[in-house]
């Protein structure tokens, strides 16, 4: 799990879905909070407040944001209002596309432990057009 995605998992656990279960229309976050909840320093704010307003984060979890905080919005003191769409009865396309996201990356380690996924790719056409070769059938032989 990428760090990013550990930050994004860790306000959805503490902060957005307690909301969502108390009926709250709005929840706030700041970074500082984030960063102690986690435990980490100052230093790492800059990638707490990139990962908590990326689409990626706001689409998955049908979330809006205002960001509120200095210019460069990436201090410990940045404050994130998000708005929370109402999810009582998700529709299925929606579910079903979260779905196929949650399986985005299933096989890296099976690839990487046979050489990368290209390398496999290359060995799998080699091999079938070795196979495709020998299965022809042969025009009649000539004297």
């Amino acid at each position: 799990m990428t760090l990013a995605d550990t930050i994004r998992s860790h306000v959805v656990d503490h902060y957005i879905e307690p909301a969502r279960r108390r009926g709250q229309a709005a929840v706030t976050v700041v970074a500082r909070d984030v960063l102690r909840g986690l435990g980490y320093g100052g230093d790492r704010a800059p990638a707490v407040c990139s990962a908590l307003r990326a689409q990626k984060f706001l689409r998955e979890h049908d979330l809006a944001v205002t960001v509120e905080g200095p210019p460069a919005k990436q201090s410990t003191t940045t404050m994130f209002t998000y708005r929370l769409a109402d999810r009582k009865e998700p529709d299925d396309s929606r579910q079903a596309l979260n779905a196929i996201r949650k399986l985005r990356g299933i096989g890296k380690e099976t690839f990487a432990a046979l050489g990368g996924g290209e390398k496999w790719l290359r060995r799998e056409r080699a091999s079938f057009h070795k196979d495709a070769a020998a299965e022809r059938p042969r025009g009649p032989e000539r004297s």
